[in-house]
C-alpha cells in the first residue's frame, strides 16, 4: 500500500513539470511536412528567382531561353535553364542558387 501511495505522489509531482516542458518545446514537423523556416544555408541564397538565374545565364551564354525550372544543383537549391543556341543546338545550363555558380551540362 505504501508503494502505491508513493508512486501516486511521485506521478502527481512530476507530471506537471513534464507537461510544461513539452509545451515549451517547439513541435517538430511530422512525416511529409516541412519545417516552418528553411535551413540557414538555404535562407542565404545568391539567386532568389528564376528571373535572376536567367540573367546570370545570359551573361555567359548566348541563345534563346526555352525553359527554366527549379531543381537541385550539386545538392543545393537551384535552376535548370534550357537554351537554344544561335546555330540551332539545344543545351542546358545549371545555376546553383546558393553560390550563384553557372555550369553548362
Amino acid at each position: 500500500m505504501k508503494i502505491a501511495a508513493s508512486l501516486s505522489l511521485m506521478i502527481c509531482l512530476l507530471l506537471p513539470c513534464h507537461i510544461a516542458a513539452a509545451q515549451l518545446r517547439p513541435a517538430s514537423p511530422g512525416p511529409g511536412e516541412r519545417a516552418s523556416q528553411p535551413p540557414a544555408a538555404e535562407a542565404r541564397l545568391q539567386v532568389n528567382s528564376a528571373q535572376q538565374a536567367v540573367q546570370l545565364v545570359k551573361r555567359q551564354y548566348q541563345g534563346k531561353v526555352l525553359k527554366v525550372k527549379a531543381a537541385r544543383v550539386n545538392g543545393h537549391p537551384g535552376y535548370k535553364v534550357k537554351l537554344l543556341s544561335d546555330d540551332g543546338m539545344v543545351f542546358y545550363v545549371a545555376v546553383d542558387a546558393q553560390t550563384g555558380r553557372v555550369m553548362r551540362n
